[in-house]
């Protein structure tokens, strides 16, 4: 099973568990982007925004994100009340707290709707069901990044546009899509 999905799956104690990492071992994650599963039911933004803030944290990002779902149960997430929605909400917190934020899309209408919030970054992810295959080919991702940034157009939005990369692309910025400002290496197990 790719990182990808497996990260959507309830295997551990979800984004406490992390912002406790963050916490007790903050020069391990000073500066960087913390990515929390925004649409939890449980976390206490007010509590979680001010020990973040105390392990300097300086980014946060709706990882995993709902939008990963396929678009059927994305909907039924939404009509509960933990979709897209309540990430969007919970990073507008975070943003008004001092943290910059990164929004993770799918589609057009994804990022049309995250560029509303005026995040630093919007991360094209592929959905669970583009894993199908395997890894998506650089072809799918490049027409993915295309039609995304076309669809940000006009909405004034200013901020890196990132898609997900192997590690082997990482140092050969002409393999990436064209649309794209970076790219972020797929997530891999630290020992």
């Amino acid at each position: 099973m790719p990182h990808e999905v497996s990260l959507l799956l309830p295997t551990n104690n979800g984004a406490r568990h992390l912002i406790d990492a963050a916490v007790k071992t903050p020069k391990e994650f000073a500066d960087a982007m913390l990515g929390l599963f925004l649409a939890d039911p449980f976390l206490n933004m007010a509590i979680e925004c001010e020990r973040l803030a105390q392990a300097n944290i300086s980014w946060i990002v709706n990882l995993p994100s709902v939008e990963q779902q396929d678009v059927d149960f994305e909907q039924q997430l939404a009509d509960v009340g933990l979709g897209f929605h309540r990430e969007h909400n919970n990073l507008e917190i975070f943003k008004a707290a001092g943290f910059r934020i990164a929004t993770v899309v799918a589609d057009a209408s994804s990022a049309k709707a995250s560029a509303l919030l005026h995040p630093d970054a919007i991360i094209i992810l592929p959905r669970i069901t583009d894993f199908a295959a395997g890894f998506p080919s650089l072809r799918q991702r490049r027409s993915t990044a295309q039609e995304i940034s076309l669809s940000l157009d006009g909405t004034g939005w200013k901020g890196m546009l990132l898609g997900l990369g192997e590690l082997s692309e990482m140092d050969h910025e002409r393999q990436w899509p064209e649309a794209l400002d970076g790219v972020i290496c797929r997530p891999q197990i630290l020992s």
